[in-house]
């Protein structure tokens, strides 16, 4: 399993605002994508200019099939977005444990 982690900071509260919708029809289509398990963007509760990718995938070539796809809104967005800093990474787990289930 593929799990990507990200941290992407932006100048201001109204520059997520104005990212949100993007956003979030970009979580949701990636999540229809072959091999997706979990795609979520979410806000900083402590810092609300900053916000948080969780990918979950299951193999990397599912992912590098998900990234060949293309996504001009997503680009759009990013590319003219105000962002300060943004860390994107990849990790290849071997296996899950859940540590709490309600």
């Amino acid at each position: 399993m593929i799990i990507i982690t990200g941290t992407i900071k932006v100048e201001s509260e109204q520059e997520v605002a104005r990212l949100r919708d993007a956003l979030a029809r970009r979580a949701e289509r990636s999540r229809a994508d072959d091999g997706n398990i979990d795609y979520v963007f979410t806000q900083n509760l402590e810092d609300p200019t900053e916000v948080r990718l969780i990918e979950k995938w299951e193999s990397e070539e599912k992912l590098n099939a998900h990234l060949q796809l293309p996504d001009d809104e997503f680009g759009s967005v990013m590319a003219t977005a105000k962002i300060e800093r943004a860390v994107v990474t990849s990790n290849d787990v071997a296996s899950e444990k859940v540590l709490m289930e309600r």
